[in-house]
């Protein structure tokens, strides 16, 4: 073609026509200009395909980054109502004036154990390098920085929204209660694909050692009039509660903005 090119050039210049010469090169250039478009133009469709594959990808991965994170909160949400209900627990046994029961250590167990989400970043992570713009719909980019950048970060480890509440108690427990040792008493809790049974056999080196759990108070009757306790037992509540909350909410929301994600990623592979 190129050949062709040069040979109309040479052929135009020995007639000495040099009209037709004019017009011939403004085709040619015209040509030459038309051709760069279309190279470019398929160049970007090229380039336009891979990012909606990558979109694509980007999608379906956050998509099951989320619904890990979301089987985890459901497991830690269940763990924390166990505390909210050995709390109410615990209330009645002191305004009852109860006599102890072992079985009580358990719910002593349950009010100090918190929870946390440890969030599946690396996804999400790729995405804000890649540019958050790769998302074209604008509310699932919206819903998934608002999951990560204001929703998990108030629910995962050192958030500055409210204490450990296993660090918040230590100090009174380890002043005021004593472990469970009793290998008879069976504490059965059944998580959504778990299940937490005490007490068990741990094998280390050859040997079998039992594993318990539970606190009990060192004194009971004392520790039913301890103001003190009570005053932990309020804050630790309203800690807790927040945290329920937060996670409710953020178990809808996941579920909200999975669903979108859902209808996108078929209405894009169709």
């Amino acid at each position: 073609m190129i050949k062709f090119f040069r040979d109309t050039r040479k052929a135009l210049v020995s007639d000495g026509n040099t009209g037709k010469y004019l017009k011939y090169a403004i085709g040619e250039i015209l040509l030459v200009v038309v051709g760069i478009l279309i190279a470019l133009q398929v160049s970007n469709w090229n380039a336009n395909v891979q990012l909606d594959k990558k979109e694509l990808t980007f999608l379906s991965q956050i998509d099951t980054d989320l619904e890990n994170i979301a089987s985890d909160m459901h497991a830690d949400y269940i763990s924390l109502k166990l505390g909210e209900r050995s709390h109410f627990r615990i209330t009645d046994y002191i305004n009852n004036n109860s006599s102890f029961k072992d079985s009580m250590c358990f719910d002593f167990y349950w009010l100090m154990k918190d929870e946390y989400i440890y969030p599946i970043k690396s996804t999400y992570d790729a995405i804000k390098e890649e540019g958050l713009s790769i998302i074209k719909n604008d509310s699932i980019r919206q819903g998934i920085q608002a999951a990560y950048e204001n929703i998990f970060p108030r629910i995962s480890k050192a958030n500055p929204f409210f204490p450990d509440l296993e660090e918040f108690f230590s100090s009174y427990y380890q002043k005021n209660f004593k472990i469970n040792k009793d290998t008879s008493l069976v504490m059965n809790e059944q998580f959504p694909y778990y299940q937490i049974k005490y007490p068990y056999q741990k094998n280390v080196n050859g040997k079998t050692y039992p594993i318990t759990v539970g606190f009990i108070p060192k004194n009971f009757e004392d520790f039913k009039k301890d103001d003190s306790f009570q005053v932990l037992m309020r804050q630790a509540y309203i800690y807790r509660s927040y945290k329920i909350s937060r996670y409710r909410g953020g178990k809808e929301y996941i579920e909200k903005l999975r669903g979108i994600i859902a209808r996108e990623l078929k209405r894009r592979n169709k």
